[in-house]
């Protein structure tokens, strides 16, 4: 057994310097991160809602009941924060470590959210509980031990690890210290690899760690690990005091199960108790190293709620979840939140050619609206994930906030006016679809989905964007539907062309003719493909000459001079465009053969494309629209739709404007271009602007472009202009 004068008279000596630098001590803020979320959200700080927060992160509910019984509140574990477990505690912390975090928390641990429990004990007697509890904490082990040998980790290693699987999105700043002195050998690895064993209300959520990639960030964190202590003798007579002190304080209303006959400190004076002010507060009562705006938001918070609606706004209630669980470090909503360029330059794709998309987290407007429960539920838990290209993986949060948030994310992004998706057994011919047409639909005859999705675990064509196969088994029908008629407007960033514009199948002749039975004939498909065939071209892989014989064909792609949203227009008789869906303008033309889609569609990866004819042109200064006096505006794709020549007419915005932009043929030689202006009223100031390349001449009319720019003239909110192209 220990011996224990010369330990005491050390402690001893340490209280008395602490209360010496207790003033100075709690002058350090404690440091709430998902208060300091708050307050650079860029939104003026509202103290209600700061104060609500910090009631939450500073576990104020373990010890105090609501302050109105009418106030409705999420499950309690997701309205405080928990403290960690502690029934392992002498197996995972060193020893000397404990004894110095109880005896003083905010200097072990700079902006703990721990308070001081021994506030107003003189330094005898805050020695001696300190090692009441040191003795009955250090007890505290599981009944079945395994002795496991640890994995030897690679600081350089885990410094990969911890930059890409998303811990640098939450510590991008500073990382945890002291790590070596707090755990003993082996510790910090087990606890990464679970911590939500330990630390159950989420807020360090499981990365899915491996043992060696845990061994790795454990090196990373801790480079510098002690050697083990000596075994830890525990006193009984200590550890029974220290028991009593454990309750009596009131670490176990934190760290476990509340006694039910523990007082509730009221909530009546809101200027005594934990919320006086620093170096006020009574012996027996947490000492908080609040600032005082940090205790005048809890106050206003805490009125505030004594008089607030019992239904609780769902909306304000996800703010504050995703600022608990930092889950706006990677996720935008509401036009807040994402990744800073620091650590968005950590986040990596296994697939280049998807950009952004393919590395970058999505946006969560919406997804309420967009995914079924259960869904929502895995993805949550981390599970049954389909952007596996993403090296940052969505981790697990845990039980409870699975299964309360996307009750919360539905109520919040319900649409009343939704349309509701078509019962299957309603059976409207101009509805109901077939699986057979949408396999038609999704192959390289229909609207050529494989192109850029796996389907049902069969490689793409091309990008290898998220599987196909998992759609109707995590969306809700209606977004589903609603999505795919007008992909532009869901913040998804997505690339996926209009396929039905103004709710019209840009090929009326397949599947039935309208957009709701296409649609609905994927949707079918996609939920039968385990017992179908591959979609056609999916299969068969054979080298695919394009070219266009009665009508234009219209072949997205990546293609050499135009870029990875380059979208080819093919006309008969030999002459052929490309659009810049990215850049926003017409690009290059050519003469001859239009385009060899052998290696859009069959090859894993989609390379370049190169133009098969010849005589080709750049565009890129052929024309277009500015607003002269007016801020510079970026143009932004909307889509395109088909004329029923099967002509592709352009759409996009400037500013107000609303612009129609296409090209044909002109039977002489060259192309015509036409433009379609639509525009508020009175009309602003619109201007076409054109530089002819070298070897192209310009012609508005029948006139060469001598005037430019040349003023638009606008009638009844409509303004035209065409131009002649001939090289």
């Amino acid at each position: 057994m220990i011996r224990l004068p010369s330990r005491i008279a050390l402690i001893v000596a340490c209280a008395a310097h602490w209360s010496a630098a207790a003033i100075t001590a709690a002058e350090v803020c404690a440091e709430v991160p998902a208060y300091e979320r708050l307050r650079k959200t860029g939104t003026p700080l509202q103290p209600s809602e700061a104060g609500a927060l910090l009631y939450s992160e500073l576990s104020c509910a373990a010890c105090h009941e609501p302050a109105s019984a009418s106030v409705s509140a999420p499950a309690k574990s997701l309205r405080w924060k928990a403290g960690p477990d502690l029934s392992a505690a002498g197996d995972r912390l060193r020893a000397t470590w404990l004894r110095q975090y109880l005896m003083d928390p905010a200097t072990v641990k700079p902006g703990t959210t721990m308070p001081d429990l021994l506030s107003g004990m003189n330094a005898s007697q805050r020695a001696g509980m300190v090692e009441d509890l040191t003795h009955y904490l250090m007890g505290l082990r599981p009944k079945q031990r395994r002795n496991v040998k640890p994995v030897v980790g690679s600081s350089k290693t885990g410094k990969a690890v911890f930059e890409s699987v998303g811990c640098v999105a939450c510590h991008s700043t500073t990382l945890p210290s002291n790590l070596g002195e707090k755990y003993a050998p082996g510790e910090l690895a087990k606890f990464l690899m679970n911590p939500l064993a330990v630390r159950p209300s989420g807020r360090m959520p499981d990365q899915r760690l491996g043992k060696k990639d845990a061994a790795h960030l454990a090196a990373y964190l801790a480079p510098t690990p002690l050697p083990a202590e000596p075994p830890f003798e525990q006193d009984a007579e200590q550890a029974q005091r220290g028991r009593k002190a454990y309750h009596s304080l009131g670490c176990v209303s934190c760290h476990g199960k509340p006694a039910e006959d523990r007082p509730v400190p009221p909530l009546a004076n809101l200027h005594q108790g934990c919320l006086a002010p620093a170096g006020t507060q009574t012996t027996g009562v947490p000492q908080y190293a609040l600032s005082e705006e940090q205790r005048e938001a809890l106050r206003t918070s805490i009125t505030a709620s004594r008089t607030a609606s019992a239904e609780q706004d769902p909306k304000s209630a996800i703010r504050h979840l995703l600022l608990q669980r930092n889950c706006i470090a990677c996720h935008t909503r509401d036009g807040q939140g994402g990744p800073t360029p620091e650590v968005a330059a950590h986040f990596h794709s296994t697939k280049d050619d998807l950009g952004d998309l393919g590395r970058l987290p999505p946006p969560l407007d919406g997804v309420g609206r967009k995914f079924q429960r259960t869904a929502l539920e895995s993805v949550l838990r981390g599970r049954d994930l389909v952007r596996t290209y993403m090296r940052v993986k969505m981790p697990d949060f845990g039980e409870d906030l699975s299964k309360y948030l996307p009750d919360l994310l539905a109520k919040a992004d319900a649409q009343a006016e939704e349309t509701p998706y078509a019962l299957p057994k309603v059976k409207n011919p101009d509805l109901t679809g077939r699986a057979e047409w949408g396999r038609e639909l999704v192959g390289t005859g229909g609207y050529a989905c494989i192109v850029c999705h796996d389907i049902n675990g069969q490689p793409s064509l091309g990008i290898g964007a998220y599987d196909l196969a998992q759609m109707p088994k995590r969306l809700r029908p209606e977004w589903m539907r609603d999505f795919l008629l007008n992909p532009a407007g869901f913040a998804t960033g997505t690339r996926m062309p209009p396929f039905w514009p103004q709710g019209k199948p840009m090929n009326p002749a397949l599947a039935g003719g309208t957009a709701e039975r296409q649609i609905d004939s994927i949707r079918r498909y996609l939920l039968e493909v385990d017992e179908s065939l591959p979609p056609p071209g999916m299969a068969d892989r054979a080298t695919l000459l394009l070219t266009p014989e009665l009508k234009p064909l219209v072949f997205r792609t990546f293609l050499k001079g135009t870029g990875t949203h380059a979208i080819a227009v093919g006309f008969p008789g030999g002459i052929s465009a490309a659009f810049d869906a990215l850049q926003v303008r017409w690009s290059m033309a050519w003469r001859g053969k239009f385009l060899d889609a052998d290696g859009t569609w069959n090859q894993r990866y989609v390379k370049m494309e190169q133009p098969l004819g010849d005589s080709l042109v750049r565009l890129e200064e052929t024309g277009h629209l500015i607003l002269p006096g007016q801020p510079a505006e970026k143009a932004v794709f909307r889509g395109y739709h088909l004329t029923p020549e099967g002509v592709p007419v352009f759409e996009y915005t400037l500013g107000p404007l609303q612009i129609e932009d296409r090209l044909e043929p002109r039977p002489s030689g060259g192309l015509v271009r036409r433009l379609e202006v639509r525009g508020p009223t009175p009309p602003v100031p619109v201007q076409f602007r054109a530089s002819p390349p070298t070897g192209v001449e310009l012609k508005s009319g029948s006139d060469s472009l001598e005037i430019n720019p040349v003023t638009l003239t606008f009638h009844d909110g409509k303004a035209t202009f065409t131009e002649e192209i001939t090289w």
